[in-house]
């Protein structure tokens, strides 16, 4: 080939691999977020429509954004390149992951709900949600609230039951997104769900937050209470249901349910999260899945995230408190005749 035709066609080349490389930096470019009041990214960037923008983050081939199996935590800095790490969906690793609600997952139409106490939620919480703190479900002597008075918090709060609800906390083990699922569900929520990570793993994500409160116009809930997601007393000591107490070890050794098995809410989470299908079954592999099983500790919380693992894995299983128990027995019989050593997992 003549040299000049070399040269032309070296050019040529060189020509369009630049108009290549300056279109692909104008594509990444076109999909950072520009500068907007409403909300800011974990990350330090602002963001305008949340939906849009994080739905296209967590479903581009961004560079410098890998997608992982197993992370929760987060960020990783290699140099000058940044890696954020996405949390799976892991929905599909449970028998019942229709309440398990992926973290890219959220859509403009969902109620997000933070059910963390303290002031964690004027600090910081998902662009959108409402506070609904589990505390508000509790009376003054650590009972739960008549139905009726559940669902006038909700309604106050602008939560109806035909909305499609995601319930989130600062961190899974406190119970908190956990106990509000419950209480949706004995309300007779169908549409609920408790989002698969905590407001770290949405900071870590780089998804948006905003520190100014939200307030939706108040509803009217029209409760359909489901009472056989909590247990009496009478239901407890007579049906011969398999019993779990989920409070410290030290607790169940000095008093517990006759029968009960001891479990460490801690030994259903890893990172923060709800551990998979596979090793929840491994725990509780001692329990049958033909009788019903009653999860209790000193408060709803705590038992309330036994619970949660349970009905991820299919199990019919209710909820109860060790004050009622007590409240039943003459105190010479608290924990007569119990297995004090019996643990699951």
């Amino acid at each position: 080939m003549p040299r000049n035709n070399i040269q032309s066609s070296m050019l040529f080349f060189i020509r369009n691999r630049a108009y290549a490389f300056g279109a692909l930096m104008l594509l990444i470019a076109a999909m950072v977020p520009g500068v907007d009041a409403g909300c800011a990214c974990a990350g330090g960037c602002s963001i305008g429509n949340w939906e849009q923008s994080a739905s296209t983050f967590l479903n581009s081939d961004v560079p410098g954004y890998d997608r992982a199996e197993n992370s929760t935590a987060a960020v990783a800095e290699s140099g000058n390149e940044k890696s954020v790490y996405k949390p799976s969906d892991r929905s599909d690793l449970f028998t019942n992951g229709k309440i398990l609600k992926p973290l890219g997952a959220l859509v403009g139409s969902d109620v997000v709900i933070d059910a963390s106490q303290g002031d964690g939620y004027s600090q910081s919480h998902i662009y959108g949600a409402i506070h609904v703190p589990s505390s508000s479900l509790i009376d003054d002597n650590g009972d739960l609230k008549p139905a009726g008075e559940l669902a006038e918090i909700l309604g106050e709060a602008g939560v109806s039951r035909e909305d499609s609800i995601v319930v989130y906390s600062e961190d899974l083990s406190s119970g908190d997104a956990t106990f509000l699922l419950w209480a949706l569900k004995y309300l007779g929520q169908d549409g609920v769900k408790v989002l698969d990570g905590s407001l770290e793993d949405w900071n870590a994500a780089n998804l948006p937050v905003e520190s100014s409160p939200n307030k939706r116009p108040a509803v009217s809930y029209n409760l359909s209470p489901r009472s056989d997601l909590l247990a009496s007393y009478d239901y407890v000591k007579n049906s011969g249901v398999q019993i779990v107490d989920a409070r410290p070890f030290a607790e169940f050794g000095k008093g517990s349910i006759p029968g009960a098995s001891s479990l460490d809410p801690a030994v259903v989470l890893q990172d923060g999260k709800i551990k998979d299908g596979s090793r929840l079954s491994g725990i509780f592999s001692r329990l049958s899945k033909d009788k019903p099983v009653v999860v209790y500790s000193g408060d709803y919380n705590q038992a309330s995230v036994v619970w949660y693992a349970l009905q991820l894995l299919g199990y019919n299983a209710d909820l109860y408190t060790w004050s009622d128990w007590t409240a039943h027995q003459p105190a010479s019989e608290n924990g007569k005749d119990a297995d004090r050593f019996k643990k699951l997992g």
